[in-house]
């Protein structure tokens, strides 16, 4: 009983538990890559956004569709812009390099 009491006092925060289980399976990654997906409108704006989406990564790199010739070529003016801005948003080497498709 006094085990079971000593271990209660003690509690983890679940988001603690969570972030080790998530290194410990080599999942930090996948979430950071999944975050890159679901924020693309965050990370190139509005305007942008509209006209693309973050569809996969594979291997590091980031498959985005464009609605037109004339707006992935916009995109891919910004490409370094574009990478930065995600290295500032996630770990190293979560995003290699982006095709615009």
């Amino acid at each position: 009983m006094a085990a079971s009491r000593r271990a209660r006092s003690n509690p983890k925060q679940i988001g603690n538990v969570l972030e080790k289980l998530f290194r410990d399976l080599g999942l930090n990654r996948r979430l950071k890559q999944y975050d890159v997906l679901t924020q693309w409108g965050e990370i190139v704006g509005e305007t942008l956004a509209r006209v693309s989406e973050a569809e996969r990564i594979d291997n590091g790199i980031l498959f985005v569709r464009v609605k037109s010739s004339a707006w992935r070529n916009e995109l891919a003016l910004r490409k370094r812009e574009i990478i930065k801005k995600i290295c500032s948003r996630t770990p190293r080497g979560t995003i290699k390099d982006i095709r615009f498709q």
